[in-house]
């Protein structure tokens, strides 16, 4: 008896091969052409490029000091932005989680609303929140805290302040879903044990959040490393960024070939964040 072809394995690649074209032609291709770009050279005193492979990009990146002030800048800017949206992400999300029973859904969809609403009216919003005229210095003059208005805006504070609310529904989600796997009763046993609220805090609860804290600690680092809006709008052009830099040099000086120098540069740094992260998560998945 003639057997028939199996055509499971042709349904499933004309399934999938919408999606695979597309990711190919959207993402692979695109970074493919970043990399080769990255060695090619500005033809100076024109918009042409030199295809030659040369390694001179990366040797202007390390040897100025201008670009790797605004690399130590991004990096230092994006940890402090995951240290604080840790601090403020760990007390809500366990109040969502053992407390917000009716409203926990609605608590939750108002976190997510920054990430929807994307990064431009969030950060114009906070323009004139934070402006010499705006409401915090208006309110803080009306009550006679201050007498001339904070400097809240072209300065890390005002860029750290942008970033941590863009950014920290990337640290709340994940750690919503790993604390509602903590069994409450582990809370209970160890203060009938004596321990104190402080004590359940460093020894029982924190180890068990761990890979929460590890997965929303990696999104925001990495969110804020490429972040370009929000430092370009409150950071008035005084805060130079990673991502500033190569959108100056793509956009403005149009050298593309630098400016793709500096987008693996970034590339690199995510790179290296996401696989300090696996090894971070494999430890504590052998731990437990």
């Amino acid at each position: 008896m003639k057997q028939t072809p199996d055509i499971k394995p042709i349904a499933t690649a004309l399934l999938v091969a919408p999606a695979a074209i597309l990711m190919f032609g959207v993402f692979v291709l695109p970074f493919l052409f970043l990399v080769v770009l990255s060695f090619w050279s500005q033809v100076p005193g024109s918009l042409g490029m030199d295809p030659t492979f040369t390694l001179a990009n990366y040797a202007r990146i390390i040897s100025d000091s201008y670009y790797l002030g605004g690399l130590w800048t991004t990096l230092w800017l994006s940890g402090l932005v995951t240290l604080i949206c840790l601090i403020l992400a760990l007390p809500l999300a366990r109040w969502i989680v053992l407390h917000a029973k009716r409203t926990k859904g609605l608590l939750i969809g108002l976190c997510i609303l920054p990430l929807v609403c994307g990064a431009l009216l969030p950060t114009l919003g906070l323009v004139n929140l934070l402006s010499p005229l705006g409401f915090i210095n208006g309110a803080l003059k009306s009550m006679g805290l201050i007498k001339t208005s904070l400097p809240l805006l072209g300065n890390i504070a005002g860029v750290s302040i942008g970033l941590v609310q863009a950014f920290l529904p990337l640290m709340i989600l994940p750690l919503i879903s790993t604390i509602e796997r903590i069994p409450h009763d582990y809370e209970k046993a160890a203060m009938s044990l004596g321990a104190t609220r402080l004590v359940v805090w460093r020894r029982v609860l924190l180890p068990l959040m761990l890979p929460g804290i590890v997965a929303g600690s990696l999104l925001v680092f990495c969110a804020s490393l490429t972040a370009f809006v929000t430092p370009q709008i409150l950071g008035q052009g005084k805060v130079v960024t990673f991502a500033s830099l190569a959108y100056q040099q793509a956009a403005m000086v149009l050298d593309w070939p630098f400016a793709s120098a500096l987008g693996m540069v970034m590339l690199l740094f995510l790179a290296l964040a996401g696989i300090l992260g696996a090894l971070v998560s494999r430890g504590l998945g052998r731990g437990s």
